[in-house]
Order: C-alpha cells, then sequence, then structure tokens
C-alpha cells in the first residue's frame, strides 16, 4: 500500500524595508532588510511518493511552469548535493499571489527541501541546508528560519532579529498586478540618480513612535534604516516600481491615510502593507474594508 500524501502549507513574508547598498562585479544587487514572516495568505503543497524518478509538479495556477519553478529547483539542488531522492508528485495550491513581493515561491521550495532533509538517509546541517537554499533563491535560506530577521547581501547573511510586533494589526494589500523582479531593479539601475519623487506626490512616510508600536521595532527601524526621510519605512525600489504602476503609490497613501504608522511595498511588489498602532485594531479593520475591491484581496493580521 503506497504511503498517505505529506500535506505541508507554507507562510509569506513581508520586507520592512529594503535598501540597495551595492552591485556586485556579476551583477548581483547587495541589499540590507528585515524580513517579517506572516501565516497569510499560505500555499498548499501535496506531496505524494511516486514510481518514476524525478519530480512532477502541478499547481493550481496554469501561469506557473510545471518544468521549471522553485519545487523542481530545490528537488534538483538537494538530489546533487545529498545523493538520490525518492521520485514525486506535488500539487500545489497557489494562494500567495505570484508577482507581489510575498516570496512565495521561495516559501514553497524552503518547506521542500525541510521535508527533503528530514527523509534523506544523509540529512545536511542547517548550514549546508542554507547554502542550497540560496541556489534556489536569495529568500529561500530566511524561510528555512521562518522568524524575524535581517537579510543582507544577496540573502547569504541572516541575522535574526528580536522584533516583537505581537498584538500589532497588519493590512496586506494585494492588487490585481504582477511585477517583474528583474525589470525593477533594471530600472532602478538606468535610475542611476536617487529616484526623484513623482510630481505632485505628498511624502508617503510618517513617523512610528514607540508608544503605538513595539520599542524593539523602532530600535530596529532607527539600526537598520536610521537615514529614511520622516523616521518611516523605505523600499528603494518603490519609486521606479510606482512610476511604472501608479495605483500601488495609491494604495500607499491611502493606508497611511486611513492610519498605518507606516507603509511600504514589500520586495519588488505589487503588495504593500500598512503597520498599526497595538490599540489600531478597529482603524486596521475600516482600512482593510476600504481599500478591498473586486481586483484586490485585502488581508488584516494581528502579529
Amino acid at each position: 500500500m503506497p504511503p498517505s500524501p505529506v500535506r505541508l502549507s507554507t507562510g509569506c513574508k513581508v520586507n520592512f524595508g529594503l535598501r540597495i547598498v551595492g552591485v556586485r562585479p556579476d551583477g548581483y544587487h547587495e541589499l540590507d532588510s528585515i524580513l517579517y514572516p506572516l501565516p497569510y495568505p499560505r500555499d498548499g503543497l501535496t506531496i505524494r511518493r511516486a514510481s518514476r524518478d524525478g519530480i512532477r509538479v502541478v499547481c493550481s495556477d496554469p501561469d506557473i511552469d510545471a518544468e521549471n519553478n522553485t519545487l523542481t529547483k530545490a528537488y534538483a539542488a538537494f538530489a546533487e548535493v545529498a545523493g538520490p531522492v525518492p521520485g514525486l508528485e506535488v500539487f500545489l495550491q497557489k494562494r500567495i499571489p505570484v508577482g507581489a513581493g510575498l516570496g512565495g515561491g521561495s516559501g514553497n521550495a524552503a518547506a521542500l527541501l525541510r521535508w527533503l532533509n528530514r527523509e534523506s538517509a544523509r540529512p545536511l546541517n542547517m548550514e549546508a541546508l542554507a547554502g542550497l537554499a540560496l541556489t534556489v533563491g536569495a529568500d529561500t535560506p530566511f524561510f528555512l528560519r521562518a522568524s524575524p530577521c535581517r537579510v543582507q547581501g544577496i540573502g547569504e547573511r541572516i541575522t535574526p532579529v528580536a522584533l516583537d510586533l505581537s498584538g500589532c494589526p497588519l493590512v496586506l494589500v494585494c492588487p490585481d498586478i504582477q511585477v517583474s523582479t528583474g525589470r525593477a531593479y533594471a530600472a532602478y539601475d538606468a535610475s542611476l540618480l536617487p529616484p526623484k519623487p513623482l510630481a505632485g506626490r505628498k511624502r508617503l512616510t510618517k513617523s512610528v513612535s514607540g508608544d503605538k508600536c513595539s520599542p524593539l521595532f523602532e530600535a530596529a527601524r532607527r539600526t537598520y534604516f536610521r537615514d529614511t526621510p520622516g523616521n518611516g519605512l523605505v523600499n528603494d525600489l518603490e519609486a521606479v516600481v510606482f512610476q511604472g504602476q501608479p495605483a500601488l503609490a495609491s494604495i500607499k497613501a491611502g493606508l497611511l491615510r486611513l492610519g498605518a504608522d507606516a507603509a511600504c511595498m514589500s520586495g519588488s511588489g505589487s503588495s504593500l502593507f500598512g503597520l498599526f498602532p497595538r490599540h489600531g485594531a478597529e482603524s486596521a479593520a475600516k482600512a482593510a474594508f476600504a481599500l478591498r475591491t473586486g481586483r484586490r484581496r485585502v488581508f488584516l493580521l494581528s502579529l
């Protein structure tokens, strides 16, 4: 009798700011960001052992390439390093939006790598598994930990951060827009000079005070983003992404207008989030309702 299928559930992340601090000779960008895991939205993985070798991926989203995705890359990378692995059939129930800067693909790859490592006769230690994960995607090593971390370089330098935001409401807005990560970085490089503010756009940051959010969050912001104008979170990709997608700038402005202490685009977009004070659950709920439209998915979370 074949073994029962294994079902895994994988969450996502947001970037509490993203600074581009340099470019390597190979063209990869050096980053500095705080990544924070979110429980929702979530993808689902159903893993079945197969009689044939290799991995076969079926996805609920027909736009995802079944032959070349983060799951197939993670499987191949693990097999190359750790030796023989069983043939697998994987069904991916896609609920995390694609092209939203939430790291859904990286989270899926990390979940598969953890499972393969548990099942392996020669499991890798965490350092080796993280190094392998980096070959799949820059955010994949972070998802092996799934706790707040400062991530630097191209994702290889990960430092846990004591960031206690428990009880703070967060509104995550996922518009029906996909942003290409490669194009976002290419646009940033092409800008050469520091991005100029969009004409007529008001500053989209507000101060985050310690009495409204966790003092640890405020300390982390001062440490990692102390040069941010207005003491808010900054994402260096926002200016160029907003130029191509002005609707995203409008969503960010809406989050701040509706009571968020800080709002930021996650990664290269297109998702945006607003962080509300601990006593601001009612404001967060009203903001989530106001920003929800037929072409947006909005999540109201308590961290």
